[in-house]
């Protein structure tokens, strides 16, 4: 929930500036070394069980986050101006700068579904869920919008390798279409599980 709450902030790096980004994203590297070692257990499970439609999916967004969360870090500290600069590491910048725009994007979109994908446990005790499912609903489908107003897309595929930012634009507004992002990726990847577990 932690990682979560701050990819908003992880997410606008211009805007909350660059030395407060790279300290945002250190602190997002130990919440993640934290929450695999918390669930280290999932690991020596791999090779063990039946392989459900449902686990397939689940096992599949859970190592491309992990490569995506590695290749964010390691580019990261890769073209970092600020708090790893003394390592004096200048190794193909503009190529560490495009794998870090790509892979940060596809960890934000993958990290929201993988939340989703553990929602049935988190609504499990929700009263009037379908009131809580329409706003969730009604949430992603501005979501929809906000994922094609900042251009998502295309930083995923690099079909767009400069980020621009609205700096006239209140961050409030920027937070709330993340979040909306956030919410629906999570609803997909909620409704996702819940579709592969009818699956035999």
């Amino acid at each position: 929930m932690a990682m979560t709450l701050i990819l908003p902030l992880l997410m606008g790096y211009s805007l909350v500036g660059e030395t407060a980004h790279e300290v945002i994203g250190i602190t997002m590297g130990i919440l993640l070394i934290a929450h695999n070692y918390i669930n280290r257990k999932w690991y020596t499970a791999v090779f063990k069980g039946r392989y459900t439609p449902a686990r397939i999916m689940q096992t599949a967004v859970n190592f491309l986050l992990l490569l995506c969360f590695i290749l964010t870090m390691i580019s990261g500290i890769m073209i970092s101006k600020h708090l790893f600069v003394f390592m004096k590491i200048n190794i193909a910048g503009d190529l560490m700068r495009k794998i870090h725009l790509c892979a940060a994007n596809w960890a934000f979109v993958l990290m929201s579904f993988h939340a989703g994908t553990h929602g049935g446990t988190m609504t499990a005790k929700i009263k009037h869920k379908k009131a809580v499912f329409s706003a969730f609903a009604a949430i992603s489908a501005y979501g929809i919008y906000a994922f094609m107003k900042r251009g998502l897309l295309q930083y995923m595929f690099l079909r767009n390798i400069f980020v621009f930012f609205d700096y006239s634009e209140p961050y409030i507004w920027f937070c709330i279409d993340y979040i909306a992002m956030i919410v629906l990726f999570m609803f997909a990847g909620f409704n996702a599980d819940r579709l592969f577990k009818k699956i035999i």
